[in-house]
Parts: structure tokens; sequence; C-alpha cells
């Protein structure tokens, strides 16, 4: 069910990059980024189909703030039993997963609903888990919030699929935040900066691994 998906997936992320190195300055901030990046794969009729769950309810595939199962320390970026549930920007649900399942599951704010065999092999819930960042003004927080997002989704035991996305429209200046990450070999990640240099408009685009997404 994943590898169905992973091409129309892509093909979406190419669509928001195609558009930021567009129109880079239309974003002013993350909140705003987040809505357009949902808006294109909510276009995207199949994102948007409707499946019903196990109880006669329906829903889309796509959720955006979608809990995680699992809890986490954001300062000390760890797995914590006692913290708090983190979410994912956006998540692309398994239609079995829906279909198989009662609504209460499948907006999974009760984690406490879930049998122990789900949460001990969750595999199926989410095809895909996305985290987005977008940089409109450098800083090291940075640094910790993109450690964190990675952590995030290399304990997403629920996804099949992981992508980390980052963007940036800083007007002057780069810098490669994914510079010294190791980001190991199920997450795909992209860096998309757009800036000035010596007054004149450039971009940069890398992505780890090389070619997942654009030949190298």
């Amino acid at each position: 069910m994943a590898e169905e998906y992973r091409r129309l997936i892509e093909d979406t992320i190419k669509t928001v990059i195609n558009q930021f190195h567009r129109k880079p300055y239309n974003f002013f901030n993350e909140h705003e980024f987040h809505q357009y990046c949902y808006h294109v794969f909510y276009s995207k009729k199949q994102f948007s189909k409707q499946f019903k769950t196990k109880d006669g309810k329906k829903t889309n595939l796509l959720h955006p703030e979608y809990p995680t199962l699992a809890r986490f320390s954001r300062e000390r970026i760890e797995l914590d039993p006692k913290g708090s549930r983190a979410r994912y920007d956006i998540s692309i649900l398994n239609p079995s997963f829906i279909q198989e399942n009662d609504f209460d599951i499948i907006q999974n704010r009760d984690i406490h609903l879930f049998s122990e065999d789900e949460l001990k092999d969750p595999s199926n819930h989410i095809i895909a888990a996305i985290e987005f960042k977008f940089i409109n003004k450098h800083s090291k927080n940075y640094i910790h919030e993109l450690k964190y997002d990675k952590f995030k989704l290399e304990n997403a035991r629920e996804a099949k699929l992981k992508y980390m996305l980052v963007f940036a429209n800083t007007i002057e200046n780069e810098i490669d935040y994914f510079s010294g990450f190791d980001l190991g070999k199920d997450i795909k990640a992209i860096y998309v900066s757009i800036y000035t240099e010596n007054s004149k408009k450039k971009s940069r685009t890398k992505q780890y691994p090389d070619g997942w997404l654009f030949p190298v």
C-alpha cells in the first residue's frame, strides 16, 4: 500500500518545491507555509477521497497535526513515557486502517482505546508522516527543532514512509541546517533555500539521500 502512494506523495512534494522556487516570498511564517502545503496535498483527489470507518463515519486520508503514539521530551530529545505525545505536521493514513477501525480509533486522541497487539505493531496506521520546517530568519534554535523532528520520525513505528522537508527564504545568506546530520536510511529529507547574495537571487536544493527526489 505504501509503495502505491509513494510516487504520488513525492510528485506532490515536487509541486510544493517548484511553487516555492517561483514564489518564495509569499510566505511570512511557518503556519502560513503549512497551510499551503496542506492545500497542495488536499488538491490531489487520492488524498481527499473519503473512506468509511467501521462504525459508518467517513473521513479522508490526509490529516495535519496527527498525534504520535510515542511520548517525548522535546527539551532532551528522547523518549519519555511520562512526556507528551507529539504531532506529525501531515499524516497520510492507510485506507485499511480507516476501514477496519471505529472513528474514535482513527482520530487517535485517546491512546488507551488501542489494544496491546495494536500498539505492539501499529505499522498499518500511517502510509506517510511528513515534517515541514519553514525558516525565514536564521537561528541556532532550528538545529534543535530539526533534531527533534528527526528523532520523532525515527521513532514513528506507525509510519511506513518518513519525510523531512526544510524550506528557507531568509532574504540574505544561506545556512545548511542539515550539515553534520546523520539522517539514516529510513528518512528522506530535502533542504530548499532561496536567498540573496550580492543583490542576486540564488537557490540551493540538497537531498538526503542523493537522488531520491531529483536526479543528481
